[in-house]
């Protein structure tokens, strides 16, 4: 097998050398790392399509991976086998003279798309995760990435005009108007069933994302950014239900716990805002009168400060509290926030004592998107020390549980969720049926389900 897939990407883009092995054994996250028999790196969608009729031909296991950016272990190789790395794949291609759609393939960074539209005049709608200066389009796509901008736009699958799937046999599929080989990836709602959505936030359980076609929008002339300092955790969601309610932030986050010395209060509120300058000027004025009704304290320049080092803020607040996170993500509505923020709260006053103790730490935030609310809570610790490793893993699940049984639908289909997704019933049985189909053999990303 080695030596086939040698022969598919050439012998300097496959390795079985431990030491590359262990940079594939896991993601940013503190899932438990597991090691590949076998990494490879393609430099073409031909040839992935080939190593994946050579898994197919000898029931291996194919992991796809991007970046390795994603913390819910999407990548990591829980029944070993193949480890296809994604960034060889590296095309980016304008899609008409105009520039109304460009099309990438897996491999590309956010950044580098954000780059190449500039140069037209264009931009995206969504800038990507946090993560977008190292995340491949391909891997954000594949966990249905939280990307800067979904206050405005919603999720990944707003912006996504068509896919193109390796699937598990090798074979390949164009999704939307692309289904007609004489047309390009231009309109996601045509030809039957939605297939895209099929692929999106499938941790690649379904097929290998291989590239992707996105909606280009023109550059807009102006940005202004916000924070407010709030005494309840009801006025902080008030507000934020505001914003929702009249659409006006491009990105809106809250910070629960801690929240910044800067803003202080029991929550704050930031969000950032896109368009014309007229445009920006009476969004700006509409928000003011948001945040007015709903108690908020006007912090001036932190939220500036907070989005102008959008890229770079969390990995430097991640960076000092780790080595070593998790977390725990899902939606609910607006207003309903601050009852399982509440509860979340409850959790970790009761094991206050011992997370002290170990030397844990975690944060609770929000994250708005169009019309719900994504709760995130991070739990952090040195994974050196084994003990505090082991308990932040139990942390996990519970909060995984008590976040479900309050109504929240997990963020992620990964390890995270595995002792949860069972309990979707028909749903989960849909989406068994659906893997069996596409995935006889169980071979794409074996035990994310």
């Amino acid at each position: 097998m080695y030596s086939l897939l040698a022969g598919i990407v050439g012998p300097e883009n496959v390795s079985r050398e431990d030491f590359e092995l262990w940079c594939y054994s896991r993601d940013a996250g503190s899932v438990f790392p597991q090691l590949p028999e076998c990494v490879v790196t393609p430099k073409s969608k031909k040839q992935v399509a080939e190593v994946l009729k050579v898994a197919d031909r000898y029931k291996k296991p194919v992991i796809p991976r991007g970046a390795g950016s994603s913390m819910c272990g999407a990548p990591v190789p829980l029944k070993r086998g193949i480890v296809i790395d994604l960034t060889g794949l590296k095309r980016i291609k304008i899609q008409d003279e105009g520039g109304l759609f460009v099309r990438a393939e897996a491999g590309v960074i956010w950044t580098e798309i954000i780059e190449v539209l500039k140069q037209r005049g264009r931009g995206i709608g969504l800038e990507g995760p946090w993560s977008a200066p190292s995340a491949t389009v391909g891997g954000s796509i594949a966990v249905g990435a939280i990307c800067m901008g979904t206050a405005k736009y919603g999720g990944l699958g707003t912006q996504i005009l068509g896919l193109e799937v390796a699937l598990a046999d090798g074979s390949i599929v164009k999704t939307g108007s692309a289904a007609n080989p004489k047309n390009e990836m231009v309109m996601r709602d045509c030809n039957g069933a939605d297939l895209t959505g099929l692929f999106i936030g499938s941790h690649g359980t379904l097929g290998i994302i291989t590239e992707v076609s996105l909606k280009t929008y023109p550059l807009h002339q102006a940005e202004a950014y916000y924070a407010y300092s709030f005494e309840s955790l009801e006025d902080a969601a008030k507000a934020v239900y505001g914003l929702a309610k009249d659409e006006i932030a491009f990105d809106c986050r809250m910070f629960v716990y801690p929240v910044p010395e800067e803003i202080g209060g029991r929550a704050g509120v930031v969000y950032m805002l896109k368009g014309s300058t007229s445009q920006v000027q009476e969004l700006g004025e509409k928000s003011k009168k948001i945040m007015r009704l709903a108690h908020g304290k006007n912090i001036p320049k932190f939220g500036e400060q907070y989005y102008k080092g959008r890229f770079t803020a969390r990995v430097k607040a991640f960076g000092e509290a780790g080595p070593g996170w998790l977390e725990v993500a899902g939606y609910i509505p607006i207003l309903r926030y601050p009852d399982i923020a509440k509860e979340i709260i409850n959790f970790w006053e009761k094991r206050e004592e011992e997370a002290k103790k170990l030397n844990v730490k975690w944060s609770l935030g929000a994250l708005l998107e169009t019309h719900s609310i994504n709760i995130p809570v991070a739990i952090f610790c040195n994974e050196v020390k084994r003990e505090a490793w082991q308990r932040i893993n139990n942390y996990w699940h519970e909060l995984a549980e008590l976040m479900y049984e309050g109504g929240v639908s997990p963020y992620w289909i990964g390890h995270i969720s595995s002792h949860i997704v069972k309990r979707w019933g028909s749903y989960y049985q849909l989406y068994k049926r659906i893997k069996k189909t596409l995935d006889p053999d169980n071979t794409l990303n074996p035990g994310m389900l």
